[in-house]
């Protein structure tokens, strides 16, 4: 959907009116929905906020309510461990998504803290990538350059000689928190909303500093903003550095996000010892208000230290034959909608040289889970979308043979 300027059928950011207008009110509003514009500044750049349309925010599932840059609620209706209350205010799987004929693009952003992770890149714990959509699918253009010690940046992100219309993602931070952001494009540029995803629903994704994008180079190569890219479908980041423990609070926050058409469980990491004390409860929370949404359990990647015969080892077949196990025993119960995955065979035979420390991700080892999970997701779509189809034709016929 477009939102227009007149009868253009465009917004157009303008560096001017009239200068008789200017002079008298310098902050120029037009008459688009929830659309402040601002005068440019001196480099004739007019700077946006992403909140307003025609930019769609993604990633967020309470910002409508909260308008911050949070993955769970400013005020949860259950209590949260202080840990996870922080972590949430980290923007993992963050998106804006816009169209532009601007042949530059810049932000410049406000951050809740510096850079700092000895493991992790700056550009992945507190930059912003950038996507552009190209032919099928999206290709990367360029991450933001800041010094890591900084808490207030300005990159530019984009250059093209031609004006032409373009469709972008905007990556937020892995793991900072984002105070505030604007984007920069020409005086005069037009910006439009993108396309609607091409699914519909959202994909919920809960589990640990894995998930959360630890410890990718950049926003772009988390596994969820990879697998967001691949599918065209909105991904909800509920991933919490060392702190995804499958506790019922954040079982029931999930039940509050709308339109979820599937949910992703894949914290082992965090409850080596705990997992069997907390999963089945965990899916009985989701089930009570989820009952046939599709529910994918993830058992863990293979750390380096995982030889076979290793205590590692044993403790990781031991939780995935756990895991397996209960969703099979679900399945002969009736909960045809629970589904299994085995994280240990994701990173490969050379799963050692996969990951950073030993345990996170490289870009790399991130590919390669994205990659797995592509495949059960598509699977587990085309399965629900027979499903349904069968139940519909179910219906008709009862309907038919009762006439």
């Amino acid at each position: 959907m477009m939102y227009g300027l007149k009868s253009t059928g465009s917004f157009i950011l303008m560096m001017s009116i009239c200068s008789a207008a200017l002079s008298q009110n310098p902050a120029i509003q037009e008459p688009g929905p929830n659309m402040a514009l601002k005068t440019a500044d001196g480099r004739e750049i007019i700077w946006a906020d992403p909140h307003d349309e025609p930019f769609d925010l993604a990633g967020f599932a309470w910002i409508e309510k909260d308008t911050v840059y949070r993955r769970l609620p400013l005020v949860p209706a259950w209590d949260i461990r202080a840990e996870v209350d922080e972590l949430a205010n980290h923007t993992a799987g963050g998106q804006t998504r816009f169209k532009t004929d601007s042949r530059k693009i810049w932000i410049k952003a406000e951050l809740r803290g510096p850079s700092g992770m000895y493991h992790m890149p700056a550009t992945g714990q507190s930059g912003f990538d950038l996507y552009q959509l190209q032919g099928q699918g999206y290709r990367y253009i360029k991450t933001a350059r800041f010094s890591p010690d900084t808490t207030a940046y300005e990159a530019e992100m984009f250059s093209q000689d031609e004006k032409k219309m373009n469709q972008f993602i905007l990556n937020f931070p892995l793991y900072n928190g984002v105070k505030a952001v604007e984007v920069g494009l020409e005086s005069g540029a037009l910006v439009e909303a993108p396309p609607a995803f091409s699914h519909e629903g959202k994909i919920v994704i809960y589990g640990t500093s894995i998930t959360q994008g630890g410890c990718v180079s950049r926003p772009g190569m988390a596994y969820s903003n990879i697998l967001s890219r691949m599918l065209d479908v909105e991904f909800i980041n509920l991933g919490f550095s060392g702190n995804g423990r499958g506790e019922p609070e954040l079982a029931r926050l999930i039940c509050q996000i709308p339109d979820i058409r599937l949910i992703i469980l894949d914290y082992e990491a965090n409850a080596n010892e705990t997992i069997h004390q907390t999963l089945g409860s965990f899916i009985d929370i989701l089930r009570e208000t989820f009952a046939e949404v599709p529910v994918l359990v993830v058992s863990k990647i293979r750390y380096a230290t995982a030889t076979e015969g290793s205590p590692a080892y044993d403790l990781l077949i031991r939780n995935r034959d756990f895991q397996k196990s209960l969703v099979l025993q679900r399945n002969n119960e009736g909960d045809k909608n629970l589904f299994f995955l085995d994280g240990s065979s994701f990173l490969g035979e050379d799963y050692d040289e996969c990951t950073v420390d030993g345990s996170h991700p490289s870009d790399l080892g991130s590919h390669r889970i994205a990659a797995a999970l592509l495949t059960a997701i598509e699977d587990i779509m085309r399965y629900r979308t027979f499903r349904n189809k069968l139940y519909e034709n179910l219906k008709e016929n009862s309907a038919h043979d009762k006439n």
